[in-house]
């Protein structure tokens, strides 16, 4: 497509039309003509001040497209990071837990020996305790058999006034 050629302000101003019989009053022609090209010096101004004010838009929404990028990026890193504290975390409290699992089984097994040790020690004591009364009675059985003897004459002594 042919782009149609952009007229200036000097063209506008500088344009000279031809004159013919029964033709246009080239005074308000050219009062047209400079207010024309009043116009389209304004409308020039401001087409190049839209044009400024669009780059600077653009280059906003740009910045704003990074920063949101950035944003995004930001996001994902802290979903990431927090995706992996907890993993971390729960990897952790499963250590703790094995380790609390094993130290109770330790401490059980400990409890287990002990218990036995002590039942061991308590049959010993019976044991002891067993033979030592057994030792005792026969201990007193033989006073008691040393002593019947003298029993018999203490009854007799007694018994004889």
């Amino acid at each position: 497509m042919n782009e149609a050629k952009r007229l200036t302000v000097l063209e506008i101003e500088t344009k000279k039309f031809r004159r013919r019989l029964r033709g246009y009053d080239p005074v308000a022609v050219d009062a047209f003509l400079q207010e024309v090209a009043v116009h389209y010096e304004e409308v020039l101004t401001e087409n190049h001040q839209l044009r400024e004010e669009l780059i600077g838009l653009r280059e906003e929404v740009q910045r704003y497209r990074t920063l949101e990028n950035t944003l995004k990026e930001s996001l994902l890193l802290a979903q990431k990071s927090a995706d992996e504290t907890r993993a971390n975390a729960h990897r952790e409290a499963e250590l703790i837990l094995h380790e609390a699992r094993r130290q109770a089984e330790q401490i059980r097994r400990e409890a287990e020996a002990q218990v036995q040790r002590l039942l061991r020690e308590i049959e010993a004591l019976e044991t002891r305790k067993r033979a030592a009364v057994m030792e005792l009675r026969a201990l007193l059985l033989s006073h008691m058999q040393a002593l019947e003897p003298f029993e018999a004459d203490a009854q007799y002594a007694i018994a004889r006034p």
